[in-house]
């Protein structure tokens, strides 16, 4: 009896020992199998990463393609631009020189035509404060006015022509064109003696601008009289002075009014 268990102890721990090392030999196999598959993976992997960083590099050296291109489009666009620049700046001196050219010629033009306005209306004289009428004969009241205003003889041998009245200019005078300057300067010399604020007066007829210019001088031509200053105008081509006694001259009111007291 006691062989017979010993028997079946030895079998028993023959059987344990030979199903451990089966086990022992499975778990070896398995152990492989998964070494395999994770080192496979790893190729796999590698290979994906390998290629991903292919395509990366292609496309960072297509994009630096791509910026170099862009750059020398900057820098061409750049160039262009500068000498575009350039031609403009050119351009925009020669403009400037020629608008300074054409100004200048302008000027000149108008001084010339300005001129040649004061020259044709040297001989007319205006007269002021003479009544309007209907179916008037102007050249009969000029006549009556020397007379009666002025204090003038003999006037009918002074001879007129163009005689009429200025409708579009207030208080519508009559200008009167005189055939001798003689006769036009005594006329005028006559009219210095007119009372002031009598309504009525003579006075030479100017272009525009420069009856523009005298009238900038209104104030100071009633300071200079009030001071007994003798005040008259000047006019020297196209330019218009103010004259007071003692031979000073004066371009605008502000040198005038700028005079030492």
């Amino acid at each position: 009896m006691p062989d017979k268990q010993q028997s079946k102890r030895r079998r028993r721990r023959t059987t344990e020992k030979s199903l451990g090392q089966e086990s022992e030999v499975d778990n070896m196999e398995s152990t492989q199998v998964s070494m395999s598959a994770i080192s496979a993976q790893l190729r796999e992997f590698a290979a994906k990463t390998s290629a991903s960083f292919e395509k990366l590099n292609v496309a960072i050296c297509t994009l630096s393609d791509d910026m170099k291109s862009l750059r020398e489009e900057v820098v061409s666009v750049k160039q262009s631009v500068s000498f575009a620049h350039e031609e403009i700046g050119e351009l925009k001196k020669e403009t400037t020189s020629s608008i300074a050219k054409l100004e200048k010629r302008v000027n000149e033009l108008e001084g010339k035509l300005l001129l040649s306005e004061l020259y044709s209306k040297k001989q007319n004289l205006l007269f002021w404060g003479i009544t309007v009428e209907k179916e008037e004969n102007v050249i009969e009241k000029v006549y009556k006015f020397m007379e009666e205003k002025l204090g003038m003889q003999n006037v009918r041998g002074i001879h007129l022509v163009n005689v009429h009245r200025l409708p579009k200019m207030r208080g519508n005078p009559i200008i009167c064109k005189f055939v001798s300057m003689l006769d036009r300067d005594k006329v005028l010399k006559h009219a210095y003696g007119l009372p002031p604020k009598s309504g009525v007066g003579v006075s030479v007829h100017l272009p525009v601008p420069i009856q523009k210019a005298k009238e900038q001088f209104r104030d100071a031509f009633r300071d200079a009289k009030t001071k007994d200053l003798k005040p008259k105008f000047k006019i020297d081509g196209v330019t218009v002075y103010l004259c007071i006694a003692g031979g000073a001259m004066f371009k605008t009111p502000e040198e005038y009014f700028n005079l030492p007291s």
